[in-house]
């Protein structure tokens, strides 16, 4: 990490040096003003790509926001666009034989089929957030949100 931020801080300032020497003389200001906003928006964008927001910030999330942003894109109210009968819903998951929050964290975690496993998406706590977030919602027929 320590790494990737030295790479983003020397990027930048070259960045900055080069818009230095682009800049005509007698218009010094703006192009200076420009090239600082775009070294810091640059800075910002890589470091941002560079990082990603990684397991430590997804742990700090509940089970709601973790499902949201990674699971909601194929598991849209507890459906599946992938496998019709592969979805979230009580009688899908009984049917497969997933009866508890703990199955679901595991397949969270570790994936069962075409799914690939989240556990080092999701962080330390996340599949077990997941999967108490899913059961929960099977109980209750997943209700529109």
């Amino acid at each position: 990490m320590i790494a990737a931020l030295s790479l983003v801080a020397r990027l930048t300032r070259q960045l900055a040096s080069w818009c230095q020497t682009l800049a005509p003389a007698s218009t010094h200001r703006l192009p200076l003003a420009w090239a600082f906003g775009m070294t810091l928006s640059l800075g910002l964008l890589a470091g941002g790509l560079l990082l990603g927001p990684g397991p430590a910030l997804a742990a700090g999330n509940d089970g709601a926001a973790l499902f949201q942003a990674h699971c909601a894109g194929c598991h849209v109210h507890g459906g599946n666009i992938i496998r019709r009968g592969r979805t979230l819903k009580l009688q899908a998951l009984e049917r497969n034989g997933i009866t508890s929050a703990a199955a679901i964290a595991t397949i969270a975690a570790e994936g069962i089929g075409q799914m690939g496993g989240y556990g080092q998406v999701l962080g330390p706590a996340g599949p077990e957030q997941v999967g108490e977030y899913v059961w929960q919602q099977a109980l209750l027929g997943w209700p529109a949100q």
